[in-house]
């Protein structure tokens, strides 16, 4: 099965993660992006706000997403939902996007955010074929990661 892990990250943490997961699964990963710097501080407060308003995303170079058979999605937890570019990612490449699609959510806080992940199927069109929301804060992530990893 041909597999793309593609991810957004703010602080680089989902980045590795999807990388981890990549590495797992022999699979080829991507960044999609909204193009703005959200480092830092400002960049956190930016993020926050971008949570309410229309975000607009590309992927960074030249990826055929009709040639996977599976996509996993990689975005980080922003103002208690996925992120503002995972939610627009979603959005703007549903009707590109194979059948097979997972979505991996990086959070740090300890709530259970699967009901709100699973309402990304809405933006999709279709329901995802599976979802994990990795803790990443006084958590080995990655192990959690290769774990949910095995069971693709």
């Amino acid at each position: 099965m041909k597999t793309l892990c593609l991810y957004y990250t703010r602080t680089g943490t989902t980045k590795e993660i999807m990388e981890n997961i990549a590495k797992l699964l022999d699979a080829d990963v991507a960044e999609y992006t909204d193009g703005k710097d959200r480092s830092g501080f400002f960049g956190y407060l930016g993020a926050c706000f971008a949570t309410v308003k229309n975000t607009k995303v590309e992927l960074k170079g030249d990826i055929d997403l009709a040639a996977y058979d599976r996509v996993i999605i990689g975005m980080p937890i922003w103002a208690e939902g996925p992120s503002a570019p995972g939610r627009a990612f979603i959005k703007a490449y549903a009707d590109k996007l194979p059948d097979n699609v997972v979505y991996v959510i990086a959070r740090m806080g300890t709530r259970d955010y699967s009901k709100k992940i699973k309402a990304m199927d809405k933006l999709l069109g279709k329901p995802s074929s599976g979802q994990i929301s990795i803790r990443t804060k006084d958590n080995d992530y990655l192990k959690d990661a290769a774990d949910f990893a095995k069971t693709l």
